[in-house]
């Protein structure tokens, strides 16, 4: 159950770091607000964070996902929290700074919180579910 969770969330989350990568690229969004880094960089840096979550969570339900549980539950957590930072940075402009940000920011905040919890739950019980 804790591996199936894991990749439907690192799915949804690796989905929500592309389209708010995207947004950021297709200029949809108000721009970067007070960032020094511009709106690529961070474009960059959810894509990189999109395609870590999604291959991690690929793994997870592999046999290595079974033989190193609490590696991934701690990869779980660590992306867990990033998103989270991330949607905070979103919601308060740092990053994107328009009504669809918003939306973003809360699913990564949603789904971010869903990692961590999921996550310390994978590292409480060694064996997977």
């Amino acid at each position: 159950m804790a591996s199936t969770n894991s990749f439907i969330l690192g799915l949804i989350g690796g989905v929500l770091d592309f389209a708010s990568a995207s947004l950021l690229l297709l200029g949809g969004s108000g721009g970067v607000m007070e960032s020094p880094l511009p709106s690529y960089g961070w474009a960059a840096i959810l894509v990189a964070l999109g395609i870590a979550v999604i291959v991690t969570s690929i793994l997870s339900v592999g046999s290595l996902g079974f033989r190193f549980t609490r590696l991934f539950s701690l990869l779980m957590v660590a992306y867990g929290f990033v998103m989270m930072i991330i949607g905070i940075a979103m919601s308060t402009g740092y990053i994107m700074a328009n009504d669809v940000s918003e939306i973003y920011s809360l699913g990564m905040l949603l789904v971010g919180a869903g990692m961590v919890v999921n996550g310390v739950i994978m590292s409480r019980n060694p064996l997977p579910m």
